[in-house]
């Protein structure tokens, strides 16, 4: 475990600390309960690395339960649990303790900004650290929107040029699509009651709850355009397995014209093939062209029925 004393105030009879706790086992989370009277049932939440975000009050004590995007996920990460960090923290009028299991870029920067506003006199309050950490998370989310995008124009590209596995790669996309969007749902979900709670800084979460919306809306547009990409790949497979069954249906339907024109002409050859010692047309000097003439006649009676039947007609203009 690692402890950071990001802000500790000890001025002029105010006293004000903000805790950072990284990595706790539950023995420790235990032992931090018990030093600053934390609920217990919440510190329990607190080791629930798949927890949603939440907020609870516990009389004067605020609760909440946040989920980061995690700038260090695998790239092949497509549910919340994978793609996000959750971040817990417990906020009094003296006190603010942040607990989460992996420092994250963001996260560092907003305690950077607190020690520097210590630093240079300014008056530190719970409620507005609370706030800034619940902007920092759902801000979070802005870089892998950009990311979503670059992934959703080389899916686009497959889908038009019919290349690599876009069946899998459009799953994994509308995956990630639906985990950003039910997330940031969630975390939006929340502001409502931090407004109940905090309004005299209703201005503040005004701003960060039309900055998520901002955000919810790239989520919502990535999810729908990728939605239509999967329906327009599913089409244009469709499409293709239609013309490839148009054209085998072609082949079969000259293969099937030439094996009839032969029928009679096997059945010509297979007469006067036969073994018959008196056979009339064998010994006549016209024999041969007449049977000729016979074959010429037959496939071309074949074929005058293949054209009434409509055989010879282009079959694209009926579709």
């Amino acid at each position: 475990m690692r402890v950071d004393e990001v802000v500790a105030v000890d001025h002029e009879g105010r006293k004000f600390l903000w805790v950072d706790i990284e990595a706790p086992s539950k023995i420790e989370l235990e032992a931090l309960a018990d030093q600053y009277m934390l609920p217990f049932h919440a510190v329990k939440d607190c080791l629930d690395a798949e927890h949603f975000p939440k907020f609870e009050r516990f009389g004067d004590l605020n609760f909440i339960i946040l989920r980061a995007f995690d700038d260090q996920s695998p790239s092949d990460s497509d549910s919340i649990q994978e793609l996000t960090r959750k971040i817990a923290v417990f906020e009094s009028e003296s006190l603010v303790i942040s607990i989460h299991r992996r420092e994250q870029n963001f996260f560092g920067a907003i305690k950077d900004i607190w020690r520097t506003k210590v630093r240079v006199g300014e008056d530190c309050k719970s409620h507005i650290i609370m706030l800034s950490i619940v902007a920092g998370v759902i801000e979070s989310y802005r870089a892998p929107m950009e990311v979503n995008r670059a992934h959703l124009e080389a899916f686009e590209a497959k889908v038009f040029k019919h290349s690599g596995d876009t069946f899998e790669d459009g799953y994994f996309l509308k995956r990630r699509a639906n985990s950003f969007q039910q997330v940031i749902h969630m975390s939006l979900d929340l502001l409502p009651s931090l407004g109940k709670v905090y309004s005299d800084e209703s201005s503040q979460i005004q701003d960060v709850k039309e900055n998520g919306e901002r955000i919810q809306y790239l989520t919502r547009e990535f999810h729908e355009s990728i939605s239509s990409l999967v329906t327009l790949q599913l089409s244009l497979q469709s499409h293709r397995m239609t013309v490839g069954s148009f054209r085998t249906n072609e082949v079969m339907r000259v293969l099937t014209i030439v094996s009839v024109c032969f029928m009679p002409l096997n059945l010509f050859t297979g007469i006067y093939g036969m073994n018959f010692e008196h056979i009339p047309e064998l010994k006549w000097e016209y024999g041969f062209l007449y049977v000729v003439v016979l074959m010429i006649f037959s496939v071309g009676v074949t074929l005058f029925l293949f054209m009434r039947k409509g055989f010879f007609e282009d079959q694209n203009s009926k579709v």
